[in-house]
């Protein structure tokens, strides 16, 4: 099911750039509780980081182009992971591994992107900017089952 994006495929360079991102965010260690804020739910918690070819102090060299990554509520997302299990290095393993992620064709409007990792585990999906705000109100309904 999809297409593997291999070398040579448009949106190759997408796919080693979400690999890069989330392979930075989700090895960041940082705080996983139960409890919180509801500012940990906001559209603007977010953690900006720029990901240069010849790398940084923070990120490694790549031969991608330079990009800026996005990470929104970073303690949220944690704590999802934590909560339901989801091993750190197991989840890095599917989504940022040597294989491949296969694109499903979107039947949406909205020209977002899902990607599908070779396990069939774990899916990722583009979004525009206008989607995060409603993804934000879900997130917002989660903060019910994690403080319950």
């Amino acid at each position: 099911q999809g297409e593997t994006i291999a070398k040579g495929h448009k949106n190759y360079e997408l796919m080693l750039n979400l690999q890069l991102g989330i392979r930075h965010a989700v090895g960041k260690q940082g705080p996983i509780t139960l409890d919180l804020k509801s500012s940990a739910f906001d559209p603007k918690e977010k953690v900006w980081t720029r990901f240069p070819p010849e790398g940084s102090k923070y990120t490694p060299p790549h031969s991608s182009c330079d990009f800026r990554w996005k990470d929104y509520c970073p303690q949220v997302f944690r704590t999802l992971r934590r909560l339901f299990k989801v091993d750190a290095a197991d989840y890095m393993l599917s989504l940022c591994g040597d294989q491949a992620l296969r694109e499903l064709s979107s039947p949406g409007k909205s020209g977002s992107f899902f990607y599908l990792t070779s396990n069939d585990q774990y899916m990722i999906k583009t979004m525009k900017k206008a989607e995060v705000k409603v993804c934000a109100w879900l997130l917002s309904l989660s903060k019910c089952f994690l403080t319950s």
